[in-house]
């Protein structure tokens, strides 16, 4: 009867163990792999001096935050950027890969590495994007880049697009679904086997505070390369104001919590709606309710016993009621975190 009993302790102990094994998976050292599903991508025939990106989805399934720790490249002509530095639980973001064609002609392929950590674990995922660029096709410059200007100006920048040895090519339609942007597109030359157009893009008054990056596609007559698009960013200043736009805290303690301030400012008055991007020890909060031009929120960091506190970089954004204003964006660093 002893055997017995002791036969379904041990039983029982193996299904407990193997439920708690299927909950933590079955091998917990693969969860990055688990982030991306994409891991690589090509942009196909480009022309040089293209500007390319491409969006490598995030997707967390793993039941806890993920932040993304640092981004870095195998080539200074590729650059990384992270849509959040924290991705909850059941949430998705995006890791952007951008290559700069300018030095390059043929093939050419390179690597993302994006470091991330778990709140226990810290992994490194590669990301890789690659190209064919041609010679033949020549972006000068190779996209659109406005730079920061203030909400209501509607400048406009051109590029010239060349082709040689291609006496027929043309650009026979351009695609965008950008709702800021005014393009059109002239051809200057056709003489000697090349082909010059110049492209004139400007943003239109009404477009809102915040960051522009669209593309606008061409498609071509070549069968072998049908299209390639244009990169347009612009960093549209509004209104609303915050500072720093840095806010650097010292690592914080189970017995003494940190705190900082931002103050955000606009001509008018206006009221704080919310607060994106606290949490995991992290909180935000506003002075006041009123309506006024100046407003106070406050960070406050803090251990909550031997939970970590996610991420050493963490950015906010803060909404208002200012009609057709964007969100402030700033950011906290944490010293000692990790």
């Amino acid at each position: 009867m002893r055997r017995v009993i002791m036969g379904r302790l041990v039983v029982g102990l193996v299904l407990i163990v193997g439920v708690a094994s299927s909950a933590m998976g079955a091998n917990p050292a693969s969860w990055p792999d688990s982030l991306f599903a994409e891991r690589q991508h090509d942009f196909g025939p480009v022309p040089r001096g293209a500007k390319v990106r491409h969006k490598f989805v995030l997707a967390n399934n793993t039941g806890i935050p993920i932040t993304i720790l640092n981004l870095r490249v195998s080539c200074g002509c590729t650059s990384g950027t992270a849509s959040d530095s924290v991705i909850p639980p059941g949430k998705t973001g995006f890791v952007e890969a951008q290559m700069d064609t300018r030095n390059f002609v043929g093939r050419k392929a390179t690597t993302l590495y994006v470091s991330v950590h778990n709140g226990t674990q810290e992994s490194e995922i590669s990301l890789g994007v690659a190209s064919t660029i041609l010679s033949d096709i020549v972006l000068n410059p190779g996209g659109i880049e406005f730079g920061t200007i203030v909400q209501g100006q509607s400048p406009t920048l051109s590029l010239t697009i060349d082709r040689v040895g291609q006496p027929d090519w043309r650009v026979v339609r351009m695609v965008s679904a950008s709702k800021v942007l005014n393009a059109t597109l002239a051809e200057t030359q056709r003489a000697g086997g090349s082909v010059s157009y110049r492209l004139d893009v400007s943003l239109k008054p009404g477009t809102p505070s915040g960051t522009v990056r669209d593309e606008i596609q061409f498609l071509t007559n070549d069968g072998e390369s049908k299209g390639f698009p244009i990169l347009v960013t612009a960093q549209i200043r509004g209104e609303l104001t915050a500072t720093p736009n840095v806010l650097a805290l010292a690592a914080p303690t189970s017995a003494a919590p940190v705190t900082g301030r931002y103050i955000v400012r606009a001509p008018k008055p206006f009221k704080v709606v919310s607060i994106e991007g606290a949490g995991d020890g992290l909180t935000a909060t506003i002075d006041n309710q009123e309506s006024k031009p100046i407003h106070v929120v406050t960070l406050t960091v803090k251990t909550e016993g031997d939970a970590p506190i996610s991420g050493p970089t963490r950015t906010l954004k803060i909404l208002t009621d200012l009609p057709g204003e964007g969100p402030a964006v700033v950011t906290a660093t944490l010293q000692g975190v990790r």
